[in-house]
Order: structure tokens, then sequence, then C-alpha cells
């Protein structure tokens, strides 16, 4: 009964958004204020209803309802209680109902919470969203039903992945969900401004404002998913460039850009089609990713698999697309040219031009290689894969690019050519990264590598990345010293500045974790009980061979092992594998980590003596600099939390330029 309560809410929830859809293009049209009233009511209803839909599903994980199709498909009688949680999203149908959720709560915000300012293009925004959710709803009804019923219910479900069976897999899906629901914001909002045929300062207001919320959200759901990969997968690696990671990247990178031209754009009023561009391309690419995972065309471990959703996913790009495209080259010329005269030459605007270059770049770059096996298959009937290699030969250039822009392009004005306190900025940092270089090198032991090329590149690495973390400080210092370190002001007025601030560190720092990979050390051993093996200063001892543990619903065959470094006891690390009772005669890898900021030790138990137990095969690596790149994300997440908080003023930049506030 419950499940057929689930399917009606459902589809009157599809119904209702149409009704929204349509009231808020009439709303626009005749400028009727109670028909965009009552669209808001509608959208309202539909988040009631979908949030009462979803907490029927949850219910029956909870009550383990096997009538439910779904629960006894991805759940079962010995899942934990966090698991059968989180199971409501970790396959097609949760997934895509978790999104229609989020979608709809992220979309009743933001249509009850715009400025005054606003009001003239939010009947536009709220057909937009409507329109959006309208068509997730029919997905949802004909495609990805979670609510559909088989009778009579099974005695046990057939179990959760059970590689999504971890923490990080309880917490990526809905944080990366809410980061995607976040960028549909920004582009209905620049379709509304196509309509109207303007951008105000409200709008640039609420477009960076949100797409900020999902830019921080989708910074730490990437990462989650890359630590997941790192902790559950057991091949000592958090990003292979794997198809479903770059569809995950490339909204993200589209965020990052749009973030830098509503810079340009809020201080000199350029670059507003560029802005509306990237807003489109944002959302689009989230439903790009979510094609690329429903539809079956790519391999991976991360996608789902072949379902009749993916040639509607296929059907509603092109529209999205079609449409988007119709509207800005019918609408675009409609946009106000800025006040300001264009001059681009050594400037900060120009610097953040250059980012955005990059960005793009590498975007390009990115889904060129996702793309390229597909349509080299659909082309000639085999498929050319695409490797690691290739996204390597670019992403250090593209990083030392990164490196210089934030480095110089940090301490440059708009429309000046002057860059305060240039000189001993940079040449402070030269001096600066000597000594930091100098610590990270000995610290991180970089000299015990043999390979000469592996060892320069991260020793330059470091340096570059250091000397660009000195600039950030040098002008944070200076600008600071203008105001007579009167920090209380400072931070009032530049909440947004100590944000980006911190989100560039966090890169840089990044940047050094990355470099790790230049210098990974890898070791395939079998020991005997009370052997021990050696690599890169560090010795394994196994104790006493297998012991068998039942931790919840997991049986665990571990493998105790001594570690030491240099005549110190680290500890003991447990690498084990796993078995459940839903996979029963499968195992699957539990990795043994420890280590310090600089080195991860990562042990996996690749076999053992089924007999005795007292054999046991390894794999041992020693990953540099890993802790580096999730230290980094925090960083970076922080600044971006703190950037929102900005008080934000619409047509007023500052800058702190010899001693002054200047309002510009």
């Amino acid at each position: 009964m419950q499940a057929n309560y689930g399917f009606f809410i459902m589809l009157t929830c599809c119904l209702v958004s149409i009704y929204g859809v349509l009231a808020s293009l009439m709303a626009a049209k005749w400028r009727h204020r109670q028909l965009y009233i009552s669209a808001k009511i509608a959208l309202t209803i539909s988040t009631i209803l979908v949030s009462i839909a979803g907490f029927i599903l949850f219910d029956a994980f909870l009550d383990r309802d096997y009538s439910f199709e779904y629960v006894a498909k991805n759940s079962s009688n010995d899942l934990p209680f966090m698991f059968t949680i989180t199971a409501f999203w970790s396959s097609l149908e949760g997934s895509h109902m978790l999104w229609t959720w989020l979608q709809a709560i992220v979309a009743c915000i933001a249509i009850w919470t715009y400025t005054r300012e606003n009001e003239h293009v939010m009947p536009y925004v709220s057909a937009t969203l409507q329109a959006v959710l309208a068509w997730m709803f029919y997905l949802a009804l004909d495609h990805s039903d979670p609510f559909a019923q088989q009778l009579p219910a099974p005695p046990n479900g057939r179990g959760m992945n059970e590689l999504l069976q971890n923490f990080y897999m309880a917490i990526h899906p809905p944080m990366l969900f809410v980061g995607y629901v976040g960028l549909a914001i920004p582009f209905a909002y620049s379709l509304a401004a196509l309509a109207y045929g303007d951008i105000t300062q409200g709008w640039l207001k609420s477009v960076r404002r949100w797409t900020l919320f999902s830019w921080v959200l989708l910074t730490a759901a990437i990462t989650l998913g890359g630590r997941w990969a790192y902790v559950e997968l057991g091949w000592a690696g958090y990003w292979a460039w794997d198809p479903v990671e770059n569809s995950s990247m490339l909204p993200w990178i589209m965020a990052t850009a749009l973030l830098h031209s509503l810079l340009v754009q809020d201080k000199l009023g350029q670059l507003k089609r560029l802005t509306i561009i990237l807003s489109i391309l944002g959302f689009f690419l989230c439903f790009f990713g979510t094609f690329i995972t429903r539809s079956g065309i790519i391999s991976s471990v991360h996608s789902f698999a072949e379902s009749p959703i993916g040639e509607n996913y296929l059907f509603y790009l092109i529209g999205v697309m079609g449409i988007s495209i119709a509207i800005y080259m019918w609408r675009a010329p409609s946009l106000l040219p800025a006040e300001t005269e264009k001059v681009w030459g050594i400037s900060k605007e120009s610097a953040l031009v250059v980012t955005q270059f990059l960005l793009l770049s590498l975007a390009a770059i990115v889904f060129i290689g996702t793309m390229f096996p597909i349509v080299s298959e659909w082309v000639t009937d085999k498929r050319i894969t695409v490797q690691a290699p290739y996204f390597n030969a670019f992403a250090p250039w593209i990083g030392l690019g990164f490196i210089v822009v934030v480095a110089i392009g940090n301490l440059m004005r708009y429309q000046s050519d002057k860059i305060p306190h240039g000189k001993p900025i940079i040449l402070g940092a030269v001096v600066f990264a000597i000594p930091v270089t100098a610590w990270l090198v000995i610290k991180g032991e970089v000299l015990r590598t043999d390979d000469t090329w592996r060892l320069w590149a991260q020793i330059v690495g470091m340096y570059l990345s250091a000397w660009a973390i000195g600039c950030l400080l040098g002008d944070f210092y200076y600008r600071l010293k203008d105001i007579r370190f009167a920090w209380g002001l400072f931070f009032r007025r530049n909440l947004a500045y100590t944000g980006a601030l911190l989100a560039h560190i966090g890169l840089m720092v990044a940047i050094v974790g990355f470099l790790g990979n230049y210098r990974g050390l890898e070791k395939k051993v079998t020991l005997e009980a009370g052997e021990s093996t050696q690599l890169f200063g560090y010795e394994f001892k196994l104790q006493k061979g297998i012991e068998v543990k039942k931790v919840e619903n997991a049986t665990l065959f571990a493998a105790p092992v001594e570690v030491i470094k240099d005549g110190k006891n680290m500890g003991v690390m447990e690498p084990a594998q796993s078995q459940y009772p839903t996979k029963m005669g499968q195992t699957f890898h539990e990795i043994g980590i420890k280590g310090d900021l600089w080195n991860d030790v990562y042990l996996v138990m690749v076999d053992f003596d089924k007999a005795t137990g007292k054999s046991v095969t390894f794999n041992i690596n020693v990953n540099p600099t890993v802790r580096m790149v999730w230290l980094a994300i925090i960083i970076m997440c922080v600044g971006g939390m703190i950037a929102l908080f900005d008080q934000y003023r619409g047509d007023k930049s500052r800058d702190v330029v010899a001693g002054n506030w200047e309002i510009k």
C-alpha cells in the first residue's frame, strides 16, 4: 500500500510542477503577481509531497519491506543501520529519487528567498526550475521508479553493493547531488536574464552565492569520492582519470570558471555573456555526468548498469542544450554593454581571463579524453581507450599555469598595470620558498628516491608552490599594513578576499600533494608468519598469520603486520579480506593505512594460504604527500565557506591601495 502511495505522490508532483511551469510563464508574460504566487505555491507543494515520498522509501528500508523491489535489490537482513539508511541512494532508482528530492528543496529555497532586486526575473527562474523538476518526476515515474513492487515479498534482500558499504559513500553522493542541484540556480537565473534582457546587481549577488555554495560542496564531494577509492579499492590511488571521476570534475571546473567570470563582471561589468554560457555549461555537465554514469556506455567501477534511463538522459541533454542555445542566440544581443570601457592590458581582470582560459582548457582536455573512446567506437566500431598518461601529459603544465597566475594575478589591481609592493612581495617570496622547500624535502624524505627526473620534478614543483604561497601571504601582509593592521575592519570588508586567499593557498598545497605521485613506491611480497620485509626505510613483520574476526555484517580474514620505521615501532596494521553473507565465496579488500603528513604506508592483502593461514601475500605501497591533498581540500572548503559570508555590496568592489580603501 505504501508503495502505491509513493507512486501517486510522485505523479501528483509531476502534474503540479507542470502547472508551476505554465503559471510562471504566464505570470512573466502578463506580469500577473497572483499567477506567480500560485506557481511558488505549486513548487512548495511539490517539495512537501516529494519529501513525504522520500520518507516513505526511507521507512521501507528501515522496516526491511522487501515488497519494494528497490529495497529487496539493495538491502538485506544483515545490513547495519547506517548502511540501511545509505542504501536509499546506493543504486539507480534511489539516487535519482534523492537528486529529485534535493532539487525540489533547493529550488523552493531559491524561489522564496530572493531579494526584491530580482523580483522581475523570478517568474522565469521559477519556470526553469519547475521544468527541470517536471522532467525528473517523469523519469522517476516511468524509468526509475523506486516504488515498484514485487509480490509476494521475499524473506531477505539481495544486499547492498559491498564496495559501497563505506563511510565515505554514505556522504559522498548526497553532497555531490546538492552541489549539482545548486548549479541549477545559476542556470535558471541565466535563462531568466536572457529572457528579461539584462543582468542586475541583485542577479549577480544571487548567482555568485549559489555558485560558491555549489563549488564548496562539489569540492568536498569529489574529494570524498577520491578518499573512498583510496581506502576501498586497493590500487593505492585516489584519482585515476576514470570517466565517472572526470564527469564529476567537469561541473566543478565550470563552477570555478564561473566564479572568476563573476568577479570580472562585478568589478567592471564585463563578460556578461561568458558568465551566462558558463552557467549553462555547468548545469549541462551535471546531467552529462549522470548520463555517463547511467547509460552503460562506459566501463567504470563507479558506473551503473545500462538501463533505459540513459537514452532519456540523452534526449534531455539535447533538449537542454538546444533550448539554451536558441534562447541565447535570440536574446544575448539584448544584454546591455558594460558601463566601463573595455581595456585589456596587464591587470587583474586580464589575470582572471587567463585563469578562465586555463580552466576551460583543462575542461576541454578532460572532456575529449572522456568522450574519445565512445566517439571512436561509434565511428570505427573499435574502442580506443584513453588512459591516465594522456591526462598526465597536460596536467603538469596546466598546474604550472595555475601557480603563476595565482601568484602574480592576486598581486594585481583592476584596470591598472601597477602592482602595489610588487617587487618586495615577489622577491620576498623567492627567498621564503627556499627554506620551505628545504623543509619539505627533508621532512618528506624526497632525496631517498633514485629517479633523478622525478626528484627534480618534485623539488621544482614544491619550490614554485611555496613561492606562490609566499606571494599570496605577502599580498595579505601589505594589505593589512596599508590600513595599519586594522584586523576587524579588514575582515569585515574583505571576507571574500580572505576566502579566496585560503582557497588559493589550499590549491598550492594540493599541488604539492599531487606531486607525490612522482615518487610513490610499491612492492609485492609473500611472508610467512614471523618473517619481515623492508621498503623505503619501513620494516613490515607479519606477526602470526591470519586472524578471523566478525565486524558487523562482515567476516574479516585479517593479517596483523607490525610496522617499524628507523627502529621506531609505529604500531600494528591489519589489512584484511572481507566476506559478506550475501556474497559468500567472494572477498573484498580492507586496506591497512598508517603514516603521517609526509607518507602513507598502504598495505593490501592480496591472497593468503587458505589451509594454514600462515602465508600471506601483500602489496605494499609508500604514498608520499597524499595527506597534503586531504588537508588542502579542507583549506579550500573553509575558504569557500568564509567567502559565502561576505557582505556583498553589488556595485562596490574593495581593494586596499596605498594605505586607503579604494572604492571602485
